[in-house]
């Protein structure tokens, strides 16, 4: 059996965990800095751990899924962490929305243990990671992910190799962007339709049945319709994704004037609503500026 060590049992780890938990070829090790996430994860008769240094001890494999750069940096870098006791036979995993100034971190801090690095990471929600249907966009050296295949499939169905360490990062910041962009342009199509008199629902099966419907539409635009702006995700998280994507429009010196508009739209709703938020409360925000809300009109 393969011994791997899951840091993080979050809304995406959780389910991510459990798919590793079933597979009678992994012994499982938990962590996670809370207690209640721990014992989710232990009530599912599954081993976890309140020592981060035993997790490392016993792995072969350890991935990390923790919110972003400041949690990766705290895990890997000092005594005890992971970069001091990757050993020649661990590998390293990191599914984590991670800016690419942190990775430039980590290769330095890695240095000759950087093919013992995998950036793999995750796109699909909170569903998609109970029923193993990921989408993982796999990044690092080519010998190492061959080893590590049998893992990714447990956890997703679109699997994108992308070989060059670091790639994964950047491919999930690329794609996540698009999210909050379509999460507006939604929400705007939506006002067009029931500020001229159509019923809220009634626009939203529209457009999902429509060229302009896909995945936003059909997943989200309830959640938009029905007041609840989708518990299953913080707007603060929103941001910080966001953030990472200006990262990288910045260094590459390009001109992304949607991407511009969207993030002050998100600093807008993050200083009205907060960090702990529902992640769709951006919406909110876009309905009391023109009078409407999608919820009251609905009745």
């Amino acid at each position: 059996m393969i011994k791997i060590g899951f840091i993080g049992l979050g809304n995406m780890g959780l389910p991510m965990a459990f798919n590793l938990h079933k597979s009678k070829k992994i012994d499982l090790l938990g962590y996670d800095v809370s207690s209640k996430s721990t014992q989710k994860f232990k009530s599912k008769k599954a081993k976890a751990t309140q020592s981060l240094q035993e997790l490392i001890k016993f792995s072969d494999i350890i991935i990390t899924c923790v919110p972003g750069p400041k949690q990766i940096k705290s895990l890997s870098v000092g005594k005890g962490k992971i970069i001091n006791q990757l050993s020649k036979s661990k590998i390293w995993i990191d599914c984590s929305t991670n800016s690419l100034s942190c990775f430039n971190f980590l290769k330095q801090k890695l240095k000759g243990k950087i093919n013992q690095f995998v950036d793999a990471t995750i796109s699909g929600g909170n569903l998609k990671a109970q029923s193993g249907e990921l989408s993982i966009f796999i990044g690092g050296n080519k010998m190492t992910v061959s080893k590590l295949k049998f893992i990714f499939k447990l956890l997703g169905k679109n699997l994108y190799y992308l070989n060059k360490p670091g790639a994964g990062y950047a491919a999930k910041i690329a794609q996540v962007s698009l999210c909050y962009l379509n999460y507006l342009s939604l929400s705007e199509s939506l006002m067009l339709g029931v500020k001229s008199g159509i019923k809220p629902k009634t626009m939203l099966e529209i457009i999902d049945k429509s060229a302009s419907g896909g995945y936003t539409s059909t997943r989200y635009g309830p959640n938009m319709i029905n007041g609840d702006y989708d518990p299953s995700f913080f707007l603060g998280l929103s941001m910080k994704d966001i953030n990472l994507a200006n990262e990288i429009i910045k260094f590459q010196k390009l001109n992304l004037p949607i991407m511009n508009l969207t993030s002050k739209i998100y600093k807008q709703a993050l200083k009205k609503y907060g960090p702990k938020s529902n992640h769709l409360k951006v919406i909110k925000l876009l309905e009391q500026n023109n009078k409407l809300t999608f919820s009251k009109e609905g009745r």
